[in-house]
């Protein structure tokens, strides 16, 4: 079974919006992992950023979280997951791209969100692995987030380049949101086990015990 070797998270805000999370990686190396926080420090909210990417819209939300909370401004957010194959056959990249819906509509929810998600599978490190994908740019000493247009395009030229084993999905497009899930079954990631473990998260008021 595919392990979890690493997870990033870019720009991701919560507490109404009094933490942010800039840019950061958990190296978890394919092994069990305990992280320890805080109360308040974000445990339930972590769990449920590194469901999202393997669950159905109706499982996202958690307790009274609701997953569209988080995101709130143009800017996009970057949930990344990097699985260890077995056999040492390489790694696979799952990422989500999240924004506030910037689409104005009498018929437009509160909650709507622009998803895009990928996965891409490869041997050894590239530049567009969890650790180099360029969706921040370093500008002498400051790190500058990439417009969401910005980075559809580069995602859709990964996905175009012959180059690199990469597919990109609309979740939005419910044919696409499809192949996506079953996409994650050949590497052994059934949305139907993740969405059973979030079931079991924030039973009790106080969050994740």
């Amino acid at each position: 079974m595919s392990k979890i070797n690493a997870i990033r998270l870019i720009n991701l805000n919560y507490n109404y919006n009094g933490i942010r999370v800039d840019d950061e990686i958990f190296n978890l190396n394919g092994e069990s992992t305990l992280l320890s926080l805080r109360n308040g420090g974000g445990k339930s909210v972590l769990v449920q950023m590194l469901i999202a990417p393997f669950v159905h819209k109706r499982y996202r939300d958690s307790n009274k979280r609701k997953f569209s909370s988080y995101f709130t401004t143009n800017k996009p957010s970057f949930i990344l997951i990097e699985w260890k194959l077995d056999g040492n056959a390489g790694y696979v990249l799952t990422g989500m791209m999240v924004r506030k819906s910037q689409e104005i509509s009498e018929e437009q929810n509160q909650d709507d969100l622009d998803i895009i998600q990928f996965i891409h599978e490869y041997k050894a490190k590239n530049q567009y692995d969890i650790h180099n994908i360029p969706f921040i740019k370093n500008d002498d000493d400051n790190k500058i987030l990439m417009k969401y247009s910005d980075c559809k395009i580069l995602l859709e030229n990964i996905k175009i380049s012959n180059d690199y084993r990469f597919s990109l999905y609309d979740m939005n497009n419910s044919t696409q949101s499809r192949n996506y899930f079953s996409k994650l079954e050949e590497y052994q990631i059934y949305h139907k086990e993740w969405e059973s473990i979030v079931k079991k998260i924030n039973l009790r008021e106080s969050g994740l015990s």
